[in-house]
């Protein structure tokens, strides 16, 4: 029952101005969100899809349709510990919180230090493309049916994504390269 009145415009433009950016196609900027929206099949037959909401819907429309499209971070100083010293809970369209989930998981992002020959090299413990491919996958592939959270978990040397969900039927981790569902 959700309607295009549940996305939020500044998560459409932001997708509309990636997309722009990414195909160099000029001519997306002419047409209308729905068109937009119809045009990548996240509205069918003029209604809003499940990708619509999770990647624009707005925190109210999650709430009434979606109220498992949550992401939650969670930071703590050791993998031993039990409480967190940092919590931020996300529940919006992922194009409205995608920049704020990398920027809070590199504010500490620690610097590295590896020998090559004579020199010393830094290196970021977590790299942003590596990091943001795994937030991505972690929230389009859950299972929606399932209640629960996405989680991340950082620690100082180490990165945690828990998402709702497992393996299709008939795949396990023994054959998940060799065999399709």
């Amino acid at each position: 029952s959700a309607t295009f009145d549940d996305l939020d415009p500044v998560a459409i433009a932001r997708f509309r101005e990636m997309w722009k950016k990414k195909s160099g196609n000029s001519a997306l900027e002419n047409v209308s969100d729905v068109q937009l929206l119809t045009d990548v099949e996240l509205m069918v037959g003029g209604a809003v899809t499940y990708g619509a909401l999770i990647l624009f819907g707005s925190e109210k429309a999650l709430g009434r349709h979606l109220a498992q499209s949550e992401v939650v971070f969670e930071y703590r100083s050791s993998e031993a510990s039990l409480q967190y010293q940092q919590r931020k809970e996300f529940r919006a369209g992922f194009f409205l919180f995608d920049d704020e989930l990398w920027e809070t998981i590199n504010l500490r992002n620690e610097v590295q230090h590896y020998q090559e020959g004579l020199f010393v090299w830094d290196i970021q413990t977590f790299n942003e493309k590596v990091v943001r491919e795994a937030i991505l996958n972690a929230v389009s592939h859950r299972d929606y049916r399932l209640q629960g959270s996405v989680f991340i978990r950082q620690y100082t040397k180490k990165i945690e994504m828990v998402s709702p969900g497992g393996f299709p039927p008939g795949i396990t981790p023994d054959n998940i390269l060799c065999r399709q569902s």
